[in-house]
């Protein structure tokens, strides 16, 4: 595992020392994403919205992924107030942990093959995150860090041996090792110790070590929280 990754860990593991109170869980969902690509500078493509590689259009379509891991939440309660109890009810923590996300897109190309790329990230979230009663929002960055990617043809066509307009090969190396993203998200907590959450992701950088092009993933996932703290 990523010397990184290791120290950000257990850099969270060691704050709960300093809060007052910490919450350990377990989460498991599901996801839709896609990506938007772009040929930079190509005068093919100058003032257009769809998607391309190289300048050649593609069509990009959603791909459904799993996500699952491990969370920590470390809670400090805001003071409460005299005049309005339930201000007592207001918690703002910073929540983290490690995750794996099965993310990817549909592509087409003009011969009418169709590609099904799927990247695999581990994901690193440090979320500010604000909770009144059994409501919260949270946002802030999260670090992706590819760890696979399969490319799979789905559909191929009888042009596509012999069209001129040849399909892009995917692979790997066309993605770079990090994928930092936004995070925005809303959560309820349905009953003591779980809750469900809803939020989206975005690439704030390009994704693709292509010169020329600009590739961003881009995400929403449903995720059901389990809080060991309060079930066990």
């Amino acid at each position: 595992m990523n010397k990184k990754v290791i120290f950000i860990f257990l850099f969270f593991c060691s704050v709960p020392a300093y809060s007052q109170k910490v919450n350990v869980g377990l989460n498991l969902g599901t996801g839709i994403s896609s990506q938007s690509l772009n040929s930079l500078d190509s005068k093919y493509t100058a003032g257009v919205k769809f998607n391309t590689i190289g300048g050649i259009p593609y069509q990009v379509d959603s791909y459904i992924g799993y996500n699952y891991g491990l969370m920590i939440e470390l809670y400090f309660d805001l003071p409460s107030s005299s005049i309005d109890d339930d201000v007592s009810y207001n918690k703002i923590s910073l929540k983290s942990g490690l995750n794996y996300s099965s993310q990817g897109v549909e592509i087409e190309d003009g011969n009418k093959t169709r590609f099904r790329n799927n990247l695999t990230y581990l994901q690193i979230p440090i979320l500010l995150n604000f909770k009144f009663k059994k409501f919260n929002i949270f946002l802030g960055p999260q670090v992706h860090l590819l760890n696979n990617f399969k490319s799979t043809e789905v559909r191929s066509t009888s042009l596509s041996s012999s069209a001129t307009t040849q399909s892009f090969d995917f692979n790997k190396e066309n993605y770079n090792e990090k994928d930092p993203n936004f995070v925005f998200g809303v959560g309820y907590e349905f009953y003591e110790g779980l809750s469900i959450q809803i939020k989206s992701l975005k690439s704030m950088k390009n994704t693709t070590s292509i010169i020329g092009e600009e590739w961003k993933n881009k995400s929403f996932e449903i995720t059901l929280n389990y809080i060991l703290n309060k079930l066990l």
